[in-house]
C-alpha cells in the first residue's frame, strides 16, 4: 500500500513546534496514518543532528532528510554519515552526482533524485538536452547502478520504471481538494500516483497549511485506499 510522507517545508524546527504541527504529526504517526516527514528547511534551522534526533525520539517520526546532496564523493559521504548518524531514515542525493558511499551501511538510506517536479519540459531539454522521460530513465539507471534503494520522481514517470526494483517516492502530489499548484509543474493526483504503484507520496502544504492537519491527513488516506 502507498504510504504518506508529510513534507514540513518552509518551517524551522521551532516554528513547526510552536505551531503545533509536530505534535499533530506525532499523533498521525502513532495512529499509523503517515510514514513520517520530509524535512529540508529544518536541516538549516539549528543543530541538524539535534533536530533529527528530537524528531525521532520526542515525536517518534521517521525522517526523510531531503538534502539533495551533490558534491565530490568525500563531501557527500561526510554529509550522509552525519545525517544518518543523527537518525535520518532516508537521505536524498542527486542522481547526477553518480555517488556510491564507501561505507556500505550508508547505502540503504539513499534516495536518488531524478528530475525536479518544478521543471518544465522545456527547462529539462535546455539543461540536459534530452526529453523528460529519457532523463528520468537515465537518472534511474544511475540509481540502479549504484544500488540505491529509493528513487524520487514525479508520478508521471512511474510507468517508465515498472521493472526497476527501487522503492518509488513521488513528489508533486496534489489532492483534488487542493488544486493550487504553487511552484510545481509535474503535478499528479493521489489516485493517479496510487494507480501507478507509487510506494510513497510526499504531500506538504495541503496538509501543513490546513486548519485541521489530522483531518487533512485523514482525507489523503481515504484516497490512498
Amino acid at each position: 500500500m502507498t504510504k504518506l510522507i508529510v513534507a514540513v517545508d518552509g518551517y524551522s524546527f521551532e516554528d513547526a513546534k510552536e505551531k503545533g504541527i509536530l505534535e499533530k504529526l506525532k499523533t498521525a504517526k502513532e495512529r499509523d496514518m503517515i510514514w513520517g516527514i520530509k524535512i529540508n528547511d529544518m536541516l538549516f534551522s539549528g543543530s541538524c543532528p539535534e533536530i533529527i534526533r528530537t524528531l525521532k525520539e520526542a515525536y517518534g517520526l521517521s525522517v526523510f532528510a531531503d538534502a539533495k546532496l551533490h558534491d565530490i564523493p568525500n563531501t557527500m559521504e561526510n554529509c550522509l554519515n552525519r545525517l544518518v548518524g543523527a537518525g535520518a531514515d532516508i537521505v536524498s542525493v542527486h542522481c547526477s552526482a553518480c555517488f556510491r558511499p564507501k561505507r556500505e551501511e550508508l547505502l540503504k538510506h539513499i534516495a536518488g533524485f531524478t528530475v525536479l517536479t518544478s521543471f518544465t519540459d522545456l527547462q529539462v531539454r535546455w539543461i540536459y538536452d534530452r526529453p523528460v522521460a529519457e532523463m528520468i530513465k537515465n537518472f534511474a539507471d544511475i540509481a540502479l547502478m549504484n544500488g540505491y534503494p529509493y528513487v524520487v520522481l514525479s508520478a508521471r514517470g512511474l510507468d517508465l520504471l515498472k521493472d526497476y526494483p527501487m522503492k518509488k517516492i513521488c513528489t508533486g502530489i496534489r489532492p483534488h481538494w487542493f488544486p493550487d499548484r504553487k511552484d510545481q509543474i509535474a503535478v499528479t493526483s493521489i489516485k493517479e500516483a496510487v494507480r501507478a504503484d507509487a510506494d510513497y507520496i510526499v504531500i506538504g502544504r495541503p496538509i501543513t497549511e490546513s486548519p485541521d492537519i489530522l483531518e487533512a491527513i485523514e482525507k489523503v488516506n481515504s484516497e490512498l485506499l
